[in-house]
């Protein structure tokens, strides 16, 4: 049945009966719940039109799950493991059609165009990135210190690309006004650019481990988690897919389970757990009322736990009763090491 023919309660139900499933290997997990908040919001709209105060607040709402899917999920479209650039890119522009003030959309625009060499679309990217930044209309989608820093790393190297091509091509033009060009030494252009890629390089990854935060090279990253230290948890978001290692195994799991375990390991503890409302970022809202569904959030966060357990690992992830809840928490029985791109963290990522 298309989710035309189902009604506004049965894109609910089958909301949550996507979340409740859980994340699988087969294609089209994150398109599923991007199409089912699409319909959803069509479909509320008309409805704020004849009851603002009865619906407005579930549009925003459904807005910002179908906003912030596409931004964080979006490169996953295709295949819930590997990533794709031209998804994400088309996820990207996607997502600023429902909303426009969104920095870490274009910043990452810019960062899509600049690997494919497209220097004067990353400057535009950039640099709405940076206005959009200052002007803080939503902290959700905003920039952290070190991806502002890098957006004026890009959006430096974007111009000096394009500034140098266009001389290269200025110096081949063949009538008269071409001669009367200064005489422009290219060197200290190419001289900066490498300097700036090679700044860019060395800082592209975060490193986290208890109590410390650095950035690194991708092959800092490979290096660790190639050969890392006996009983330390290694969480690598590579430029492919998400991989958990412990004591030489590895294993590849899911987006979501990935963004839990990064957030489990640098945001919980015991005095401070997570709880469903704490965590209902990463499952959508399950409901009209906002809330994410108990049993949900267990089977989830259960299904996480079964995963970690394939690398004969204790289990790091305790349960416990928290203000009514259940909650659950990073035993810190282990050490452990996250390693992701700079240019994948969120506001809200406890990286600052």
């Amino acid at each position: 049945m298309s989710l035309r023919d189902l009604t506004l309660e049965e894109l609910e139900d089958l909301e949550q009966e996507l979340h409740e499933k859980g994340e699988k290997s087969d294609y089209g997990y994150y398109a599923k719940l991007v199409n089912v908040y699409e319909e959803m919001y069509k479909r509320l709209i008309p409805l704020v039109k004849k009851d603002r105060a009865m619906h407005e607040y579930s549009l925003k709402y459904t807005k910002k799950l179908l906003v912030s899917y596409l931004i964080k999920y979006g490169t996953y479209l295709k295949m819930n493991n590997s990533k794709d650039d031209r998804v994400a890119f088309s996820s990207l522009t996607k997502a600023l059609r429902y909303q426009k003030n969104i920095p870490i959309a274009y910043y990452r625009l810019g960062f899509l165009s600049y690997k494919q060499s497209d220097y004067s679309q990353a400057v535009r990217y950039f640099q709405e990135a940076l206005n959009y930044h200052k002007l803080g209309d939503d902290p959700s989608f905003s920039l952290n210190q070190q991806q502002e820093f890098h957006a004026h790393m890009y959006l430096a190297n974007s111009a000096l690309y394009v500034a140098s091509s266009t001389y290269e091509a200025m110096e081949g033009l063949s009538y008269s006004s071409a001669k009367q060009l200064p005489n422009l030494a290219l060197s200290p252009f190419y001289e900066t650019l490498r300097d700036n890629e090679q700044f860019l390089k060395n800082h592209a990854f975060y490193k986290i481990s208890k109590g410390h935060i650095e950035t690194c090279s991708k092959d800092t990253c490979e290096e660790i988690a190639e050969n890392g230290k006996n009983n330390t948890l290694v969480v690598y978001f590579n430029d492919r897919e998400n991989v958990l290692f412990f004591n030489g195994e590895e294993t590849i799991i899911t987006p979501g389970q990935a963004n839990m375990i990064r957030h489990f390991l640098l945001s919980s503890n015991e005095k401070n757990p997570c709880t469903r409302m704490t965590m209902k970022d990463f499952f959508g809202r399950t409901g009209t009322d906002g809330e994410v569904k108990k049993n949900t959030f267990i089977k989830s966060i259960e299904r996480l736990r079964t995963r970690m357990k394939t690398l004969s690992m204790p289990d790091i992830i305790y349960v416990k009763q928290y203000q009514g809840e259940t909650a659950y928490y990073f035993n810190e029985t282990i050490p452990y090491i996250v390693l992701f791109r700079v240019d994948d963290a969120f506001a809200n990522d406890n990286v600052s």
